[in-house]
């Protein structure tokens, strides 16, 4: 990938997170290029990265062998329709992170043996420790593939799934930041009694977690193996633990991901 041209479509958060986490992992900025009508994104990206910015989306398919189509969902089509002739004469790889436009829209909009990806990043790529699942479709290639994933790397880590995977991991993974975050904000809220501030909470909260979940992705113990080692018979950590068995915390966050990810298959078929 590292002599291909990446362009943008799109120049908002994510966009700008995945050309920071190019640049950063060696990127050359003059193989990247971004399109926005928005002045002030591309103001903004030209001031942080240097790199070639344009109004005209055209360009980006002029100049790039893999564009990323990072634009809102509700103008994914007239994006597409404006640039389709253009992308079926250059042929680049197309990486969708539209949420929730499934590839056969992306497919009957261009055609079925266009090469598409499907991407989903969450959050904490802008910090370049996101979680991003990619779903291609059937006429991608290894190399296609293998580019996707080298770019997705550079903010984070990368599953390859199914595209009917994908409305469950969004459920998990794509909406999980919001989960950690909530938990954060409950904490806060039951720690009145702890004599701090609340940035200095909110910092030792965040990186007990932070903490905690490098503890599990690292050791060779389950999730379940770590809590009991931490869980004292008649101690601290089981009462509280007790209590939420009492009342079904675990088959509250089971019925929830069910509902998220049955919201996530009623968006991606509107």
């Amino acid at each position: 990938m590292n002599n291909k041209n990446i362009g943008f479509i799109g120049a908002g958060n994510m966009a700008s997170a995945l050309i920071g986490g190019l640049i950063d992992s060696g990127k050359d900025v003059t193989n990247i290029i971004a399109s926005s009508p928005e002045k002030d994104h591309l103001d903004r990206l030209k001031k942080s990265f240097n790199i070639k910015t344009t109004h005209k989306n055209e360009e980006i398919i002029q100049l790039s062998e893999i564009v990323i189509l990072a634009v809102k969902p509700n103008v994914v089509e007239p994006v597409l329709l404006e640039i389709k002739d253009l992308l079926f004469q250059r042929n680049p790889l197309l990486i969708s992170i539209a949420a929730g436009i499934q590839i056969n829209s992306l497919e009957q909009l261009l055609k079925p043996e266009y090469r598409i990806i499907r991407a989903m990043p969450n959050t904490p790529a802008s910090i370049k420790e996101g979680v991003t699942a990619i779903s291609p479709n059937q006429s991608v290639t290894e190399e296609d593939i293998e580019d996707a994933k080298e770019m997705f790397s550079s903010v984070g880590s990368v599953a390859e799934i199914k595209e009917n995977n994908i409305d469950i991991y969004t459920a998990l993974i794509g909406s999980g930041p919001a989960y950690v975050f909530y938990l954060i904000e409950s904490l806060l809220e039951s720690s009145a009694n702890l004599e701090l501030t609340d940035t200095e909470k909110t910092t030792l909260l965040a990186s007990m977690i932070s903490g905690s979940a490098n503890l599990a992705k690292n050791s060779e113990d389950s999730p379940e193996e770590l809590r009991k080692k931490v869980t004292s018979p008649g101690g601290v950590t089981q009462s509280a633990i007790e209590e939420f068995e009492s009342r079904g915390l675990k088959k509250i966050i089971k019925e929830s991901m069910k509902v998220a990810e049955k919201k996530s298959i009623d968006l991606g078929n509107k």
